[in-house]
């Protein structure tokens, strides 16, 4: 689909544009230096006697550009003159050709994409690309500002709620264990036992002390008495 802003209505130019063309971009822009400015029947008998093996594809894009202009809007190719032509590149094809010693060799083959834009002598462009760009630029900026002032008082918003949400918690928390205090009963205290006179705490008593080896007896047991063992001669061993 194209785009508007580069339509004829808009820019006064007839295209035409012809992809992926298998000749390098490099080639094609040579050719296409020797027809930019000129007229249509100039550029017709420059193409017809180039050497170059590209001037063929680039005959075939001004002659689908001159059919443009007369079927679609009815202009005479003697009044058309190429405006602009340029090659932009387009993919490039990889292949391999063996070498020496089991090697292999990359070989690449390019293709372009060429446009060519045709414009009428009698009449007067209406706007240029670069112009068309630029008229649409500012509305662009325009509507990303505006975007960014409402992206910006969404934030100021926001920010201005989970403030007064955090104060409020804050509030709450304060509050909240005031009103329990304030609740809860107050425990009563405990009464002390009257002490009377002349009581006074219990001495301990004093522990006994311990008899000389009398302790290591209760730890230490007694000797076991060792059984003499039988041998198979019958002597006690």
């Amino acid at each position: 689909m194209s785009d508007k802003r580069f339509s004829y209505a808009s820019t006064g130019l007839v295209r035409a544009e012809a992809r992926h063309v298998r000749s390098s971009p490099r080639k094609v822009r040579l050719v296409l230096e020797d027809i930019r400015g000129r007229s249509v029947l100039d550029a017709r008998r420059q193409l017809l006697f180039s050497p170059r093996a590209a001037a063929k594809d680039v005959e075939l894009v001004l002659r689908s550009a001159v059919t443009n202009a007369e079927v679609n809007h009815g202009l005479s190719p003697d009044d058309l003159v190429v405006h602009a032509a340029y090659a932009d590149e387009g993919f490039t094809i990889k292949r391999f050709k063996p070498r020496a010693r089991g090697r292999a060799s990359r070989i690449r083959k390019r293709t372009s994409h060429i446009v060519i834009l045709l414009r009428s002598t009698t009449g007067e462009i209406v706007a240029q690309v670069g112009a068309t760009e630029a008229a649409a630029a500012p509305k662009k900026a325009s509507s990303d500002s505006s975007r960014a002032k409402r992206v910006a008082a969404s934030k100021q918003a926001q920010g201005a709620e989970v403030e007064t949400a955090a104060a409020a918690a804050a509030e709450e928390a304060v509050a909240e264990p005031a009103a329990e205090a304030a609740e809860a009963p107050a425990k009563p205290k405990r009464a002390a036992k009257p002490k009377a006179e002349g009581d006074k705490p219990a001495a301990r008593k004093p522990r006994a002390p311990k008899a000389a080896g009398e302790g290591d007896a209760e730890k230490k047991p007694a000797p076991k008495k060792r059984t003499p063992k039988k041998t198979d001669d019958g002597e006690k061993a």
